[in-house]
């Protein structure tokens, strides 16, 4: 009788990872027939039919049109049920803090941006940041239909521990250390958090939202305040050993270049980020360089990427120059990471890709003399899908990435590159 149980308890076991498999796998690949589903997971026909039978029932997916036929009766697809979920993702960069909900398919409403300095404090960036997922409460409460929050995804910039949710260091912000955030975001709204470093979380939401996707190997580069790298291989993001990857901005570039904040000379971040773009500008101003940058300022007096931008497209001497080294020193970046990964595809996003051709001219050409030639023939340069939302799309691409995979094993994951 005992034996009869277990065997009972062993088939519902594991009916139950093969329905959590087939909603992750529509999800991420979707609509989607049954027969692709088979294919996929490895599951023959009959038992992917009574798996997804019941998710229908459940009202976990949905039938969503038909296959193209290649000879009798078309196929129907399965989706995702987009309304069955709610989700709310968290941005914190140096930029700011950001908040937005989602629907289970991805789709960003009600994104608000908050103003953040790091001379405020520690408090008062926590305070910010309960603020920001308290307001997504109180209006997803007021909208009729929605779903319950199921999950919260939190995309940062800075060092962190995405297993036990605790950002170790943030940028330029000394009186940020060993933050939980995660326990402290979960004992306030008792929802579920996840973390994970903003520019990894870009990489999850291309392979799975973007223009790309299905792909199987590709970089995702980051070129803004901070330069970060997300590794997409065999179709999966690389976390490492230490979960810890992807500091692309803090691989030397110059050698006794000037110091970064992260305490070495020369990184590729110090002299090719931004943050240092907006710094040799208000270097060079300060011993009396020519230039039409300050013209091209929201506000008197504060330079900042986009008024760099906007002189060089004017004809800005100062800022072309500025612009074309950076660009050569980025290509040559980005060249060695083409160069060690191979990938099919390189991904540019942050504020400096916003300039265009601008910057993407000199990263080509360097690209073109520096890497390999078997590699260049390859490989694909391509801006961000996501535009100025991307780091918000990362996070809540997170969200749902932890809460449509809850109850399945990293072995399960494998499968199909999952």
């Amino acid at each position: 009788m005992e034996s009869n149980r277990e065997t009972y308890e062993d088939d519902r076991s594991r009916k139950k990872v093969r329905k959590a498999l087939i909603r992750f796998f529509v999800w991420k690949h979707g609509p989607v027939s049954r027969g692709r589903l088979s294919e996929g997971l490895r599951l023959n026909l009959p038992t992917v039919s009574t798996c997804a039978a019941e998710l229908l029932a459940s009202n976990d997916l949905v039938e969503e049109g038909y296959a193209d036929s290649t000879g009798g009766r078309k196929p129907q697809l399965l989706d995702i049920n987009a309304e069955r979920g709610t989700v709310i993702g968290l941005t914190f960069s140096s930029r700011g803090i950001s908040s937005a909900y989602a629907n289970l398919k991805g789709r960003i409403s009600n994104l608000r941006i908050y103003s953040f300095s790091p001379s405020g404090g520690r408090e008062a960036a926590l305070k910010t940041l309960r603020q920001a997922v308290a307001d997504q409460f109180e209006h997803i409460a007021g909208v009729s239909g929605l779903s319950p929050v199921v999950q919260i995804g939190v995309g940062m910039s800075g060092i962190l521990d995405p297993v036990r949710g605790i950002s170790r260091m943030f940028p330029r912000f000394e009186d940020w250390r060993d933050v939980p955030l995660a326990s402290i975001l979960e004992s306030e709204f008792r929802v579920p958090v996840v973390m994970d470093n903003h520019v990894a979380a870009i990489a999850l939401a291309e392979s799975i939202f973007g223009k790309y996707r299905g792909f199987r190997n590709a970089l995702y580069a980051q070129l803004g305040p901070g330069l970060g790298v997300g590794i997409i291989i065999d179709g999966r993001i690389y976390r490492g050993s230490r979960t810890q990857v992807g500091e692309f901005g803090h691989t030397q570039i110059i050698e006794n270049g000037p110091i970064c904040y992260c305490g070495n000379y020369g990184c590729l971040e110090s002299v090719a980020s931004d943050y240092a773009l907006v710094q040799q500008v208000e270097s060079a101003l300060r011993e009396g360089v020519q230039t039409r940058i300050p013209e091209f300022t929201p506000e008197p007096g504060k330079i900042t990427p986009g008024s760099i931008f906007r002189a060089a497209a004017a004809g800005d001497r100062f800022a072309l120059n500025l612009i074309e080294r950076v660009g050569r020193l980025l290509g040559t970046g980005i060249a060695n990471l083409v160069n060690l990964f191979g990938p099919e595809l390189v991904i540019l996003g942050g504020t400096m890709s916003e300039a265009g051709d601008l910057m993407l001219n000199p990263i080509c050409r360097t690209l073109e003399n520096n890497v390999l030639d078997r590699m260049e023939k390859g490989v694909e340069l391509r801006t961000s899908s996501f535009g100025s939302e991307e780091a918000m799309k990362g996070a809540v691409t997170l969200a749902l990435h932890e809460y449509l995979s809850r109850g399945l094993s990293e072995r399960d994951l494998v499968i199909e590159g999952l």
